[in-house]
């Protein structure tokens, strides 16, 4: 007579219960790894969207006001140093160019070769000048405080380039399409235009970690792991783009 064990299960139905249940758990990791990852990237899109609005306010703005700049026409200052002077398309490679007072404000070096060239002012210099295409590979400028308020430095090339200013400089400057890799910068980067500009190998530790954050741009600014920013700044956090 056999005796049989009627609560025991069939030997070969337990292993292929751990199966299923290995594999359902497998895919409910792969469905929450989808879920995580698509939320990232929207969370991402959104972001640079909020970004790409920003600057289609930000650029609005600075284009009414260079309107407004066009139509008062120029109007001479002898009292500032380099007050609205047109050096456009001038060569000052290696020059230097000095002045303790507020100089250089509304100034033009549209295209000029300033490679290596030392442009220095005082408070309030350099306001709303414009470097727009200039080369300034290795140059330094160097202002005081407020100054680079509004300037320009749209495709200009500051490869190596050292730009600092004290409290209030640089304030919604802009430095759409520039090079600026292995360039020094330090000051008040507040609502700064920093479209599609490149930071590979830059230093922009000296820069307040919210200033930067407060960057706005329509193309991800690039950088990559020899940039140096200051601490607690998350480039990845804020739609910067990284490259090899």
């Amino acid at each position: 007579m056999e005796l049989r064990n009627a609560s025991a299960a069939p030997v070969g139905r337990i292993p292929l219960l751990y199966m299923r249940v290995f594999v359902f758990l497998l895919m409910l990791a792969a469905l929450i790894f989808n879920l995580i990852t698509f939320q990232q990237r929207v969370d991402r899109e959104r972001r640079l969207l909020k970004q790409q609005l920003r600057y289609a306010q930000q650029e609005l703005g600075r284009a009414r006001d260079e309107l407004k700049d066009q139509l008062r026409g120029p109007q001479p200052d002898r009292l500032r140093s380099f007050w609205e002077a047109d050096l456009e398309g001038s060569n000052l490679d290696g020059m230097t160019l000095a002045s303790n007072s507020n100089a250089f404000q509304r100034a033009s070096f549209r295209k000029c070769n300033l490679e290596g060239t030392t442009l220095e002012g005082g408070g309030a210099s350099f306001q709303s000048a414009r470097f727009d295409g200039a080369k300034l590979v290795r140059a330094r400028l160097n202002g005081g405080a407020a100054s680079f308020q509004g300037a320009s430095f749209v495709g200009a090339d500051l490869t190596a380039a050292t730009l600092s200013g004290e409290g209030g400089s640089f304030q919604v400057a802009t430095f759409e399409e520039a090079i600026l890799i292995g360039a020094k910068l330090s000051g008040n980067f507040q609502s700064v235009n920093i479209s599609g500009a490149k930071f590979e190998a830059a230093d922009l530790s000296a820069i307040d970690r919210d200033h930067l954050a407060s960057c706005y741009f329509k193309d991800p600014p690039t950088y990559d792991a020899r940039t140096k920013f200051p601490p607690g700044f998350d480039p990845d956090g804020h739609s910067w783009r990284r490259v090899e």
